[in-house]
């Protein structure tokens, strides 16, 4: 089980963490923005 994991990771490190980037990317940016921005945006940031 566990060295299935570890396989799976080796293979998939890079596209997991260009995820994980881009979805703290994402959070920060909703943070930080001011609230009224537009209807849309709530869908975009979450």
């Amino acid at each position: 089980m566990l060295r299935t994991l570890a396989d799976w990771w080796r293979r998939n490190r890079r596209r997991v963490l260009g995820v994980l980037l881009l979805c703290a990317f994402f959070f920060a940016l909703g943070y930080f923005t001011p609230r009224v921005a537009s209807p849309l945006m709530c869908k975009v940031y979450g």
